[in-house]
């Protein structure tokens, strides 16, 4: 026990061969974290030198070499009776088919392409230094045991025991050449019947994204038809070892946390020979756990009870086997999670493209039209302002999921009428509505609720909702929207008679980026954000969202519920009113670095009837303040010669313009951004593409306000 404890606190050699210096410092890096010893040396003849001196859990072999490459090497390696089983992994730039199988021809356990991925790598690698470890402890274990029972009873239980360590050995060598999770399992099934037991079930709850709820495999021993773990369970495992089958039916069913699995568990139960069904006589079952999953294997056996040492070898082949399936899943994640990003890639690339073809349109119909055309005018402002509206909220979705994931959302709460949520939220989705022809149903029941919240937040939830529903119901479809309130707690309901939701689906309809249409026409669109900024948003009010459906076709019912209390209605304050006769022209001094922008703007202003004057950049806005006296300044914020803060600041303390009104427009949208634009003298701050009418209100404000001074 002393040499083994000691070996297992020793690090272990890692051999790495490669001709390139910097290659060595890129694999110490990537595998400093085991703690190992990692020796690296620069050519096939260096590294026949190194393994005669000492012993390798692991090689990791360049194939492309000057002189003698990485198969030569490997085949020279094998030759040796010290490195003739050592795991030998190819790490080479160049994947070449024929090189490939030449290599694992050579005994090679896997074959990786550089650049490599550091967590793969380290897995992979840790998975043999483990087994050369464990193998060393079971040698010594091995020969501490044969020994002893050479002492006592001979050589018997001790070639067992080398039998069992080759066994682990040859079983940790099945078991780390895939990462595959179907493989890995097939294989646990297939090497457990080959040895210790005559039939084995592997059953693992809750694989894949949208997989059943229990994934099983099984085989028999030196029989190619695999049993049915369903029909076995139903016609032996319950009448004939209910033990074992309440003990499989708690990992795999129940997730009550009083009642959560320990690895070292195992029930076993066994019957007389009177009793045998399907030549079964005795059957064991033994926890599968990982980090994520919780599964079972499950073996049964012709013979009586299971001896001791058995139940050891068992108990560290299914050690052994959790440890290839935790590394199958976390290889399974990754790939998965690199699909997903490569997916929401391809839909942001196709959503953001989609409205520059409108636009594109647009502007060859204006460039083709004859001046002064005002029907094409009018037409080509529509296309233009509207897919600009769609590309801007796209874009918008994507800042406030950016916000969710850094945990900077700020919400300006206040008690809130929820009749003024739901009017704003139907008036921003109208236009959604009207396109399609659809009939929306409110049944606004809690009429005198009242919300502690940020009303805008408040409306992007009910509008996301609504606007989903849309999405997912055909032209001239219902949709209903109802709000009730009960025992403090005000619940939103958008239902439809859409699409529907598969059942597989619904547990992850508000997870970010989740499409369950994946293909590649999409014509429903979208970047599966709306759902999720559905959920984090009404969690940060302290409420909860879910979502129903009886299937395909069969529509979908997303219900929102929020603290709230109820309150006396209160008659809306009426707006002012905005004459429109100004009592004289009001200057405005645009400064904007794009000149399509600056242009753009002040022709729009100029229609509504303002003096405009345009600079480009910081030191013109300056003159210009000083020669027109701007009533009015809008800049933006990223100019080549001096930030708008700058700018803002030097506006205020200069004599041209200090009581203007100064208004920020740009692309910066963070909160940072706002405050010190706030504290330079801006008034007020929109980002672009701001909504023209939002501008114009703040100029038609300040006119407002100048005429009822005087």
């Amino acid at each position: 026990m002393d040499n083994a404890a000691a070996i297992s606190r020793q690090p272990v050699n890692i051999l790495v061969v490669d001709d390139l210096p910097q290659q060595h410092v890129v694999m110490r890096t990537i595998l400093e974290e085991l703690g190992e010893n990692v020796i690296a040396v620069g050519s096939g003849p260096e590294a026949l030198k190194t393994v005669l001196e000492r012993t390798f859990a692991v090689i990791l072999l360049d194939v492309k070499m000057p002189g003698m490459d990485g198969l030569e090497t490997a085949s020279l390696l094998r030759a040796y009776r010290r490195t003739a089983r050592t795991p030998i992994i190819f790490v080479t730039a160049y994947v070449d088919e024929s090189e490939m199988t030449r290599a694992y021809s050579l005994g090679a356990v896997d074959y990786i392409s550089a650049p490599v991925v550091p967590e793969i790598l380290r897995s992979k690698v840790k998975v043999f230094v483990e087994m050369h470890r464990m193998h060393q402890e079971l040698l010594v274990h091995a020969e501490e045991r044969e020994a002893f029972v050479r002492a006592e009873t001979g050589r018997a239980a001790a070639e067992r025991a080398r039998q069992c360590a080759d066994f682990l050995a040859a079983a940790s060598h099945v078991l780390t050449r895939s990462l595959d999770i179907d493989t890995t399992m097939q294989h646990i099934a297939e090497l457990a019947s080959s040895e210790l037991a005559d039939m084995a079930f592997v059953a693992v709850k809750g694989i894949g994204e949208f997989a059943a709820d229990v994934t099983v495999r099984s085989a028999r021993r030196n029989e190619p038809n695999a049993p049915d773990f369903a029909a076995f369970q139903s016609r032996t495992l319950s009448p004939v070892f209910p033990g074992v089958n309440r003990f499989v039916h708690r990992l795999l069913y129940e997730d009550s946390p009083d009642i959560e699995p320990s690895v070292d568990e195992s029930v076993s139960e066994g019957v007389g020979e009177e009793s045998v069904v399907e030549d079964v006589r005795q059957v064991s079952a033994y926890p599968l756990l990982t980090g994520s999953q919780r599964g079972a294997i499950v073996l049964c056996s012709s013979d009586g009870a299971v001896p001791a040492e058995q139940v050891t070898l068992i108990q560290e082949f299914v050690s052994r086997a959790a440890i290839a399936l935790e590394n199958a899943l976390l290889f399974s994640a990754l790939r998965d999670g690199d699909r997903r990003k490569n997916e929401f890639l391809a839909m942001l690339a196709h959503e953001l493209r989609n409205p520059l073809a409108p636009i594109a349109n647009a502007a060859a119909v204006l460039r083709s039209a004859k001046p002064g055309d005002a029907e094409v005018l009018h037409w080509a402002s529509e296309i233009v302002g509207t897919q600009v509206e769609h590309m801007a909220r796209i874009v918008e979705d994507l800042l406030d999921a950016s916000r969710i994931a850094r945990g900077t959302v700020t919400l300006r709460k206040a008690p809130v009428p929820l009749s003024i949520v739901i009017g704003r939220a139907v008036e921003t989705s109208r236009p959604h509505l009207i396109r399609r022809s659809q009939t929306l149903i409110c049944d606004e029941e809690a009429v005198n609720v009242v919300v502690d919240g940020d009303v805008v937040r408040l409306a992007q939830i009910v509008a996301n909702l609504l606007n989903n529903s849309s999405k997912f119901t055909p032209k001239g479809g219902h949709i209903s929207l109802s709000t009730r309130f009960a025992d403090g707690v005000a619940s939103i309901t958008v239902a439809d008679d859409g699409l529907g939701i598969d059942a597989a689906f619904l547990p992850h309809a508000f997870d970010l980026f989740a499409q369950a249409d994946a293909s590649l026409h999409r014509s429903l669109g979208g970047l599966g954000i709306g759902l999720t900024l559905v959920r984090h948003l009404t969690e940060l009010h302290g409420g909860s969202v879910e979502c129903k459906s009886d299937g395909p076709g069969k529509g979908s019912e997303f219900t929102v519920r929020l603290p709230a209390t109820m309150a006396e209605r209160t008659a809306p304050a009426l707006a002012p009113v905005v004459h429109l006769n100004r009592k004289a022209a009001t200057r405005v001094l645009v400064v904007d670095d794009l000149v399509a922008s600056a242009e753009s703007l002040e022709a729009l202003l100029a229609i509504h009837g303002y003096v405009v004057n345009c600079a480009i950049d910081g030191e013109s806005a300056l003159r210009a303040a000083a020669d027109m006296r701007p009533d009015v300044v809008v800049l933006d914020i990223g100019l080549p010669d001096m930030t708008g803060y700058e700018l803002a600041r030097r506006l205020r303390q200069e004599s041209a313009c200090p009581g203007a009104l100064m208004i920020a427009l740009s692309g910066y949208g963070q909160e940072e951004n706002v405050r010190r634009a706030m504290e330079a003298g801006v008034d007020h701050y929109l980002v672009k593409p701001a909504d023209p009418s939002s501008l114009l209100d703040l100029l038609a404000a300040r006119d407002y306000d100048g005429m009822a001074a005087t």
